[in-house]
């Protein structure tokens, strides 16, 4: 049995994937399977820097002139990104991917900063400022330069960005001094500018061993593809780098067709490189009858479709659980807490019957502490007590008697 206890885990673990245009090609259901895989961040792949600083993708112009103008082609594309952050959801950071094989996008930035600097008025701030007040939710940029390799103006591009909002990621697969040059100098100029290193370890990294890619201090995430084996090899080789490497967090390459499955990717992963803490779990729950399979604990409260997989509870994937007395479990056929519903105030259920492997959204809950009424009564004779197994007792001496209020049923009592 793989027991996963989520306390006291470093806020650089969790998951990432890549997304293609597919994104957009296949709204809305693309979006709504990305907030329900459970990868706690994902990379917009990509955006391409042209020669006179116009932002495209896919031969598609995002930002031109210092404006947001992808809403003529892509109307749906802000509130898609917004939405990838908006409950229900397991996602917590969005990235915008530059770079990747043949993309001459650094080349372009390079030529633009040496002509222009990286000032108000030059056309790489201008068009990346329109990007970030149109779709705030990017958090940061994630640098794929597998050709260009400037550090001088790499470091200004990345220092503008962060006066602009956007954090970086580095991406490599090979020159490593470039990338140590590039991080640390970027974190000289604004400390915590950069704040991950992403490993490929895939098509030209595929023998990167992640153990020398640990640059400037940085945590240290490393990826596979979706098509290099299949999953359970690729979660296997994640747990040897997460034991061998230091690795804190893995991500994937490429989420463009609907060839494999993100939850179960995700939740996988998630096992693996835990993101979130767990101060004070009251439920752990099971992926097999009788308290086996793989175990995640949860503390009190809501979790969606995604934020279960976020904590490594794969979508209908329980199927028995151990509770915390004084605590009500409710479960969820749909991923946003509606649907038809079961409750369990019971400490443990080895089967949960129909619900088994059924659940994909969950709430636990504290059960409301009993309550007493006082009720005074002018003559004590007229009070009629009753123990809690139900039975009448005498109560002699006091001209008072309690209501109280258990679980829906009043019981008086002395």
């Amino acid at each position: 049995m793989l027991f996963m206890a989520l306390a006291d885990v470093s806020a650089q673990g969790g998951s990432g994937v890549y997304v293609g245009g597919h994104i957009r090609r296949e709204r809305p259901n693309t979006v709504t399977k990305l907030k329900n895989s459970g990868f706690t961040y994902v990379i917009l792949f990509n955006v391409n820097v042209e020669e006179d600083g116009t932002l495209t993708t896919d031969g598609e112009t995002i930002c031109r002139d210092g404006e947001y103008v992808f809403a003529n082609e892509q109307p749906h594309y802000v509130e898609d990104v917004k939405a990838l952050k908006t409950w229900p959801t397991g996602i917590e950071r969005i990235e915008i991917c530059i770079g990747g094989w043949g993309n001459q996008s650094y080349d372009r930035i390079r030529d633009l900063i040496n002509q222009e600097g990286i000032g108000q008025s030059s056309i790489l701030y201008r068009n990346f400022k329109a990007l970030k007040d149109a779709i705030p939710e990017i958090d940061a940029v994630n640098n794929d330069d597998e050709h260009c390799y400037d550090v001088s103006t790499a470091v200004k591009f990345h220092v503008m960005m962060r006066q602009l909002g956007y954090k970086t990621t580095v991406a490599p697969y090979m020159n490593k001094t470039f990338w140590e040059n590039l991080v640390t100098q970027v974190n000289q100029s604004r400390p915590g500018a950069c704040d991950l290193v992403m490993i490929q370890c895939y098509d030209g990294g595929a023998n990167n061993n992640p153990s020398d890619w640990h640059l400037g201090g940085l945590p240290l995430h490393a990826g596979r593809t979706n098509y290099q084996t299949d999953m359970n090899t690729s979660v296997s080789q994640m747990e040897t780098w997460r034991d061998n490497c230091d690795v804190t967090g893995g991500f994937v390459w490429v989420y463009n067709d609907e060839t494999w499955n993100l939850n179960q990717w995700a939740s996988a992963m998630n096992r693996v490189f835990p993101s979130r803490e767990v101060d004070n779990p009251v439920i752990t729950f099971y992926s097999d009858n009788s308290f086996r399979g793989y175990a995640v604990e949860l503390p009190e409260g809501t979790f969606c479709t995604g934020e279960l997989s976020a904590y490594g509870i794969a979508d209908k994937d329980i199927a028995s659980f151990k509770m915390l007395p004084g605590y009500q479990l409710t479960a969820y056929a749909n991923p946003d807490l509606t649907g038809s519903s079961n409750t369990w105030t019971d400490e443990e259920a080895a089967r949960m019957g129909a619900w088994g492997n059924r659940i994909s959204s969950l709430k636990i809950e504290k059960l409301e502490t009993p309550t007493s009424i006082q009720v005074s009564n002018t003559r004590s004779e007229d009070a009629d007590s009753y123990n809690l197994q139900g039975m009448k007792v005498v109560n002699e001496s006091s001209g008072t008697s309690h209501i109280r209020v258990m679980k829906g049923r009043k019981v008086v009592v002395r």
